[in-house]
């Protein structure tokens, strides 16, 4: 089966990137609400803080940058799979290298909860591999 598209990478980096934006509205919970900010309960071992302790340890500058990091991932990730889901090569390419930058970006934050940035990997290394279908040229006898 050849594929006019990318589609397996395109679904997998727009799951991956789905998993982000989660991730990310969890984390702003998290830090506008003070959910883990405690010495116990259910938040103390989530979000990025896990093995820093609370989001505040790192300083005031923590959140801010967690939030600028949230979105240039989200902002690359939807420019790269809106372009990877064309037949062009090149916009195909560039889109899936946009998806690769936004899941390396993604993978210290933890927002995607790791599978979020594993699958935008994967979709992007298949949108890198990913050759379109060869149009037959000429005719035949």
């Amino acid at each position: 089966m050849v594929e006019e598209k990318p589609a397996a990478a395109f679904t997998l980096s727009l799951i991956g990137l789905t998993l982000q934006a989660v991730g990310a509205t969890f984390f702003a919970y998290a830090v506008f609400y003070g959910w883990g900010s405690g010495s116990s309960g259910p938040g103390m071992m989530m979000g990025p803080w896990v093995m820093m302790g609370d989001p505040w340890s790192a300083g005031l500058l923590w959140s801010p940058f967690s939030a600028v990091f949230a979105i240039v991932v989200i902002v690359l990730g939807v420019l790269g799979i809106l372009w990877m889901n064309t037949r062009d090569l090149g916009r195909v390419r560039t889109g899936s290298t946009l998806v690769l930058i936004a899941s390396i970006i993604a993978f210290p934050t933890m927002f995607g909860f790791m599978l979020g940035s594993l699958l935008m990997l994967i979709g992007s290394i298949l949108g890198l591999t990913w050759q379109p279908v060869a149009t037959k040229v000429g005719g035949g006898a």
